[in-house]
């Protein structure tokens, strides 16, 4: 029986012994397997540490812009086009739409100091981001060679005291475009003159239908497409030697008695959106003539706006007699903001997408838009272009006769504005209003410091 029981006895410490040695093994191939298994994971987790820090160490640009449409797409398409090719930069494009641009949403964001790193300007206001400090210096990124290809007139129009303050990238300019189909039917010549003009108006206003479009509402762009008339007699705003006003005289009062005659001959007194920089209400049928710029020409090309198929003509702007034509060139402006926390990198992405890359600037001038580049590489590069259709009419007849949109403090802009809405609406003296917009030109002036 004790032989049976210790037989038993050393069965079961074996069996003991065995599962021992089986358990631990279990434990120990559980170990090296778990060991086999932590080590891939530890490893995807240090690669996404890795990315994640890279993401972090990005240099975040932000780049505000007003544009829609096709023109829209090409800005946000170029941010992600300079992300691709530079991975430590991540430029975050952002859309506002056009009137809170034009309206406070960009003063407001400043004012608050979270303006943005990248941001369009026109000529209206260029000098007030200047002149508040706002605007960084670019000259640093102006090689001798990137200043050669620009028209030095495209350059003055952003240099404040020998410092180039932005990166012009297009030059857009005035002209009449007009319904060929309904002045055919009026027996109606497209104007050459301000007393054809005026008597056009007249003839092709029935109904709803407004024989001419002008910009109604006082404003930056009502100023810019109204200064052409202005320099067609002769006439200007400030003596540029003497930084006095010269806001009178015949010259002056002419071109404002002008306007005030194309209201009273039919123009719209007030148009709500889309304003009419829109070339729709010509191809609409909702008037028969509207002063207009290169970036129409786009629009009435495009087959899915539904009235490309619309007959329309282009000729210069009408001048007056014994003056000379005249047109104004405009255009926006790139800028930088001079407090942005990446100046070097917003500087870098705006050189490179319109001082040194020439297809991108040649897509938007003329893929994109029609306007003229300021520079004689992508002019060059696209010459085959500004022949085509109605370019033809701003190539030969309307580019030798621009003028550049003048860049006054926002106080001249006021005042010139509002001598053009007593003439137009208030049935002023055009002699009055002129001398009344002077006199605060010079009590301005009198005061004012900054740039011009």
């Amino acid at each position: 029986m004790k032989k049976i029981l210790m037989w038993s006895l050393v069965l079961l410490i074996s069996i003991s012994m065995i599962g021992a040695f089986s358990i631990t093994g279990c434990k120990e191939e559980k170990a090296a397997a778990t060991e086999e298994e932590v080590a891939p994971a530890e490893e995807e987790s240090a690669e996404e540490a890795e990315e994640t820090k890279q993401i972090a160490e990005k240099t975040e640009i932000t780049f505000w812009y007003f544009h829609s449409g096709a023109e829209g797409e090409y800005m946000a398409a170029l941010a992600d086009k300079y992300n691709e090719i530079n991975p430590n930069v991540e430029v975050r494009a952002v859309s506002i739409p056009q009137a809170d641009y034009m309206g406070v949403k960009l003063t407001t964001a400043f004012a608050a100091e979270v303006g943005p790193d990248v941001f369009f300007m026109s000529p209206g206001d260029f000098l007030k981001y200047v002149n508040s400090g706002l605007a960084l210096d670019l000259s640093p990124y102006f090689t001798d060679e990137i200043k050669a290809d620009f028209l030095q007139s495209a350059l003055d129009a952003v240099t404040v005291n020998d410092k180039i303050y932005g990166v012009p990238f297009e030059i857009e300019l005035l002209g009449l475009y007009y319904n060929k189909d309904m002045l055919a039917a009026a027996n109606v010549q497209p104007p050459k003159t301000w007393d054809e003009l005026i008597e056009a108006t007249k003839t092709l206003t029935k109904g709803e239908v407004s024989g001419l479009l002008i910009e109604p509402n006082k404003g930056y762009y009502q100023n810019f497409t109204w200064y052409p008339f202005l320099w067609q007699g002769g006439g200007d705003v400030i003596d540029a030697a003497t930084k006095e006003g010269i806001f009178e005289g015949p010259a002056v009062e002419n071109a404002l008695k002008l306007w005030g005659d194309l209201v009273k001959a039919g123009a719209p007194a007030k148009i709500t959106i889309p304003g009419t920089w829109d070339i729709g209400l010509l191809g609409q049928g909702n008037v028969a003539m509207q002063i207009c710029g290169t970036w129409a020409i786009a629009v009435i090309e495009d087959p899915e706006n539904g009235w490309s198929e619309t007959n329309i003509g282009l000729v210069p702007l009408p001048i007056p007699e014994g003056g000379e034509a005249a047109t104004d060139a405009g255009g926006w402006k790139f800028m930088v903001n001079a407090h942005s926390r990446n100046v070097d990198a917003a500087a870098k992405f705006v050189m490179w997408a319109f001082a040194e890359n020439i297809d991108l600037p040649l897509e938007w001038c003329t893929v994109t838009k029609f306007a003229y580049s300021p520079r004689q590489s992508v002019i060059e590069s696209g010459k085959d272009i500004y022949s085509k259709g109605l370019r033809k009419v701003f190539t030969d007849e309307i580019y030798d006769t621009a003028i550049g949109e003048p860049r006054y403090p926002s106080e001249i802009v006021s005042a010139v504005g509002d001598a053009l809405q007593e003439v137009m609406f208030a049935n002023a003296d055009p002699k009055v209003a002129a001398k009344k917009a002077n006199d605060i030109i010079n009590e301005f002036m009198k005061s004012f410091s900054g740039s011009m």
